[in-house]
């Protein structure tokens, strides 16, 4: 018969709990840094991630860029078709900025309708060609669901030595983002009337 030791199913028991703990704490975390809807990064996760970029932009004098991006007229859809449909757009544009970016970008859903990606050693001419690119995808994607075509505002901007802080950084790309906005409904306005 074999006796069993106390103390070593003690150890073992709070070893196990221990490590039941890690799983707990690892689920609750991954909360506290992801979309629920998109299963992207959401905006607790950019915003730290984006001050380290910064950081390491900073300390190495590398560049690192942001560009935000805005479902153009997110309310008219859920309105319309029901926000079952606008949550569908919202996850067809998490995995269609995925697509669009490089292996190490960040792409964050960080409000309602609003994404943004964090661009490390990526230089203005670089966020500019992301820009560009995912222009042209855009403008070579099906429809999403009855709603039709999808449109994004786009904005970015490059962190240089005027970006004490990365709320600059965000400012200026938001900033981008609403130009782009303006700029389009006033083009969609003029050939209403052309």
């Amino acid at each position: 018969m074999q006796v069993r030791d106390p103390e070593i199913e003690t150890v073992e028991h709070l070893r196990q709990e221990n490590e039941r703990l890690r799983e707990e704490l690892a689920a609750v975390r991954a909360l506290a840094i992801e979309d629920a809807l998109t299963g992207l990064k959401n905006r607790r996760y950019f915003d730290e991630r984006l001050a380290a970029e910064v950081d390491r932009a900073t300390r190495h004098e590398t560049p690192v860029s942001v560009l935000v991006v805005d479902v153009d007229r997110f309310k008219a859809i859920n309105d319309t078709h029901g926000h079952q449909v606008g949550d569908d757009v919202l996850r067809w544009v998490g995995r269609f900025l995925t697509a669009c970016v490089r292996d190490h970008d960040v792409v964050c859903r960080t409000g309602g309708d609003e994404f943004m990606v964090i661009l490390p050693d990526a230089n203005a001419d670089g966020s500019a060609r992301l820009v560009e690119r995912i222009r042209r995808r855009l403008g070579h994607a099906g429809a999403v669901g009855p709603c039709g075509r999808v449109s994004l505002s786009l904005g970015a901007a490059t962190w240089d030595e005027s970006c004490d802080k990365a709320s600059v950084l965000v400012g200026a790309a938001d900033l981008a983002m609403y130009r782009d906005k303006l700029a389009r409904r006033a083009a969609e306005t003029v050939s209403r009337w052309v």
